[in-house]
């Protein structure tokens, strides 16, 4: 088994259209990138062009000049990580998102939860927040919060622009169903944990996502627009997942018919519950700094009752 310091790491990097309120860009993501501390010579970078951001050849050489270019064109997010794995030649395959930045040691953090890790361990799930901004923490909680065992020690859930698995896992298990935008998380994790294999978690690999500018009315729609996106986003993969993949929690949900969203929406509700009070600490909240949020609390799982009739009815899935 292949050991810190000593593992070769890729690291891929999705690329999707850039929005006029963002904040972090793709020449922030692989500025951020470029400090990394893990020595060069055991880091390997691809960039999957989705074919959607003009000059993205310019920006990579103004900015990671080392990397290395691969088509994407007209791929999804999850399409475009596995194209990523596919040419990667690390033993440690990791993905970073265009609109995130990883702290300085992320790379390093990689390295050294997968390299110090018994065989079971086959990935490391690190800590994602949003850029601040109005109620920035308390979403970062709902979007990005980890879910534990018992341990502590363990994920019990992935976020896929913040993660990192050995590469013969990632390689055989894929993100799949790759053209939904969200779950193809949740069933790489159902596959692990299926067979008894672990992800472990490192809140030392720090990562900023993206966030509307959320001053001013303009701001406001923007932020709201991220979220409630997203939210319609989950609903609709989450029912929609259930009726192609087997052997997921809750998967009887598929013989209610219209019944079905509610009940997602239900257990969801619960399971987030859990995630808010392991991670309000994480995110310095307390149970007070929830009320104000309310209202958009019960628009989030509003639109996920949306997402999730929109795909029993057949919908298209959303791409965002």
């Amino acid at each position: 088994m292949t050991v810190w310091p000593t593992a070769r790491v890729t690291v891929v990097v999705e690329t999707e259209n850039e929005r006029d309120a963002q904040e972090i860009r793709l020449r922030d993501a692989f500025g951020a990138l470029a400090k990394q501390t893990y020595p060069r010579d055991l880091t390997e970078f691809l960039v999957v062009d989705s074919g959607e951001i003009p000059g993205l050849a310019q920006t990579v050489a103004e900015h990671l000049p080392y990397a290395r270019i691969l088509d994407g064109t007209g791929l999804t997010e999850y399409q475009m990580k596995n194209l990523g794995t596919r040419e990667a030649a690390g033993d440690i395959v990791a993905f970073c998102d265009g609109d995130c930045a990883p702290e300085s040691g992320w790379i390093e953090e990689v390295a050294r939860s997968l390299g110090q890790a018994p065989p079971h361990v086959v990935g490391v799930q690190g800590h994602t927040a949003l850029r601040p901004g109005l109620f920035s923490r308390q979403i970062s909680v709902l979007l990005y919060g980890l879910r534990l065992d018992r341990s502590g020690r363990f994920s019990r859930r992935i976020v896929s622009d913040n993660c990192a698995f050995r590469r013969d896992f990632i390689l055989r298990e894929r993100f799949e169903p790759d053209r939904l935008p969200s779950t193809p998380e949740t069933v790489l994790f159902t596959q692990a944990s299926s067979r008894g294999l672990a992800i472990v978690v490192n809140d030392r690999m720090r990562s900023t996502h993206d966030y509307p500018r959320t001053s001013g009315l303009r701001g406001l729609f923007a932020m709201l627009g991220f979220f409630l996106r997203r939210a319609y986003s989950n609903g609709y993969c989450m029912t929609r997942v259930r009726f192609m993949v087997s052997g997921l929690r809750a998967g009887w949900v598929r013989g209610l018919g219209p019944v079905g969203p509610p009940v997602l929406a239900a257990g969801k509700i619960f399971a987030d519950l859990g995630q808010i009070a392991r991670s309000n600490r994480q995110f310095d909240l307390t149970w007070l700094e929830w009320i104000p949020f309310a209202p958009l609390y019960v628009a989030y799982y509003v639109g996920h009752l949306v997402g999730g009739y929109a795909a029993l009815l057949g919908f298209s899935a959303p791409r965002f």
